[in-house]
């Protein structure tokens, strides 16, 4: 249940005019789910960082309150392609000593 909210919320942002989105209790109703399992799903894609609230004081939104995908999550991605790639450089004779003796303590 948990993920077709999240599809909801997803495919009600990506189609959201300029990606803002003002209200989500309107998608229980249209969506037919409970507000609890909304506010659930929603808490969670904040701190995953997809979304972000946005405030009423922030003037790139015109002053509006509402709901926008986060650059967060996409910029944590990035970040761990490139700590994935780092580790197939072969750095030396000290850090293969290093990572051979990691494996000892498994």
């Amino acid at each position: 249940n948990h993920q077709k909210v999240f599809l909801a919320i997803f495919i009600e942002l990506k189609y959201a005019s300029e990606g803002f989105l003002p209200f989500l209790k309107p998608l229980c109703e249209k969506y037919g789910f409970t507000p609890r399992m909304l506010e659930t799903v929603r808490s969670k894609m904040r701190r995953m960082g997809v979304i972000d609230h946005v405030s009423r004081f922030n003037k790139a939104y015109g002053y509006r309150e509402g709901w926008v995908f986060s650059s967060r999550f996409s910029k944590a991605l990035n970040r761990l392609s490139e700590y994935v790639k780092s580790f197939r450089e072969r750095k030396g004779t000290l850090q293969e000593r290093k990572d051979r003796d990691l494996f000892m303590y498994l």
